[in-house]
């Protein structure tokens, strides 16, 4: 099992194939992508690589991590995270991964953060209908209505839907096709 990459999603392009038909493309972004540290199995029980990505400024940076990254010998990076590999795919601390890492046609599982979508409505967030747009309803047309119980239990429920915060912070893992990867110009 190879080493995965930690990378920025810059947005979304086009790329057309070899027949003429364009294929919908996302771009990503390696940015000083390193191996901070290896995991090996006569020493932690597990084969695994720690890379670090990005550029943290080194107040922001707690003495233990930046004591890791010194003894790595790589700058203080913003985002530490390990994959699992075979022992025969350990790369040596310090090597720099590019987008040349990967190759045309190769299939990478996917995972990210979507970008959280601030504080919404119940309309917009579980898809209520809301009130009557006119015949008694004033200022709350929008709302998500009644929300409590009876006398028992006397409170609402945890798991109510409200108007809250509508975020989801992990996104499930896409299997996908690598297109073109090519090493940045900057």
């Amino acid at each position: 099992m190879r080493s995965g990459v930690i990378a920025q999603k810059l947005g979304m392009t086009r790329v057309y194939n070899d027949a003429g038909e364009q294929v919908p493309v996302t771009v990503l972004k390696v940015d000083n992508l390193q191996v901070v540290a290896t995991r090996t199995q006569e020493k932690n029980g597990y084969t695994a690589v720690q890379l670090g990505a990005g550029l943290a400024k080194v107040k922001n940076t707690s003495k233990a991590m930046r004591g890791h990254f010194a003894k790595a010998e790589v700058e203080p990076k913003r985002k530490v995270v390990e994959f699992r590999v075979s022992p025969d795919n350990l790369i040596d601390v310090g090597a720099e991964i590019t987008a040349d890492h990967f190759v045309v046609g190769q299939y990478v599982d996917v995972t990210g953060t979507s970008i959280g979508k601030g504080f919404a409505g119940a309309m917009k967030r579980h898809n209520f209908g809301g009130l009557r747009a006119t015949h008694g309803v004033s200022i709350s047309h929008r709302s998500h209505g009644s929300t409590g119980d009876r006398q028992d239990p006397g409170r609402c429920s945890r798991t109510r839907r409200w108007p809250a915060t509508w975020a989801r912070p992990a996104l499930p893992p896409r299997t996908c096709r690598s297109s073109r990867p090519t090493p940045s110009a900057a």
